[in-house]
């Protein structure tokens, strides 16, 4: 994808990895196109000597490889956006890396019911606001004795209600709010699923 690029941090602490500060980069500005809250790190890595770096220190910063849900991403910002120069922000839930939802949030629980988890605070009300709107995608994932898990999406909405920023994603029956990357044919009905909940809930309120 030309004049696209993914920026993160990583940190490991104990066993895990941990990824954070996480961006997709449009051109060259620096200003916040948009952001969206997910559940947590999914395949995206750190490289060759980068990935070197983060095992000899514990913490890097670096370009990571677009993985996929960063890919329907950047297709989602493509069919939203004529002029793209700036930045989508990626926050989550949790921010160990685990590919699967339910073993990460199994880990998360684990982590956190153990004191091993490391404090990682959400982001303040003051950086919420420089973003014109949020896409909420956490998933629809559930799992047994899941409270840390649950504390988490009810202090997110909190923080998102109190900016008073616009925000939007694709609900389910359920009213909890479906992953923008789905494995299998879902996907690219997501797409239109999530373009169709932009310009509803988001292109009207703000400057296109």
């Amino acid at each position: 994808m030309v004049n696209v690029k993914a920026i993160a941090t990583f940190q490991q602490i104990g066993n895990e990895i941990y990824r954070t500060n996480t961006y997709i980069q449009f051109g060259t500005s620096s200003q916040s196109l948009g952001a969206a809250v997910m559940l947590n790190p999914g395949s995206a890595e750190l490289k060759g000597e980068a990935r070197r770096k983060l095992f000899q220190t514990g913490a890097h910063t670096d370009e990571v490889n677009l993985d996929r849900t960063m890919k329907q991403l950047v297709k989602f910002m493509q069919r939203t956006h004529t002029k793209l120069n700036g930045r989508f922000y990626i926050y989550n839930l949790l921010y160990v890396r685990n590919t699967i939802g339910k073993e990460a949030i199994a880990l998360f629980e684990s982590l956190k019911s153990t004191g091993n988890y490391p404090t990682i605070t959400r982001p303040s009300l003051s950086e919420i606001q420089r973003h014109p709107w949020i896409l909420i995608g956490w998933g629809v994932e559930r799992g047994k004795n899941s409270g840390y898990y649950e504390l988490e999406k009810k202090k997110w909405l909190e923080l998102i209600e109190e900016s008073g920023i616009p925000y939007f994603g694709v609900l389910s029956k359920d009213n909890e709010y479906y992953h923008p990357s789905p494995k299998g044919p879902t996907n690219s009905e997501r797409i239109e699923q999530l373009v169709h909940a932009y310009q509803t809930e988001i292109k009207s309120s703000i400057q296109p």
